[in-house]
């Protein structure tokens, strides 16, 4: 659980990054399409999810898109 709380403080920080480092005189969208539907999906509340019920509404992100999305790098 801890784990996944740290995954998504890295993506956060990622998306922030990317929004404040694209520049303010520029500011476009950043948008991010999923490499596959099994990497992001809506999960409700009491949904089992392997070992885990989800404790609230939410989002799945797989480690893999994590991953992918921390070393992309915005183009000009």
């Amino acid at each position: 659980m801890e784990l996944k709380r740290k995954t998504l403080a890295k993506l956060l920080l990622v998306l922030i990054s990317l929004a404040v480092f694209s520049g303010c005189a520029s500011i476009r969208p950043v948008i991010l399409h999923p490499i596959e539907k099994s990497d992001i999906f809506r999960i409700e509340k009491g949904t089992k999810c392997g070992e885990t019920i989800a404790e609230k509404d939410g989002w799945f992100v797989s480690d893999y898109y994590v991953e992918e999305v921390m070393r992309a790098k915005v183009e000009e």
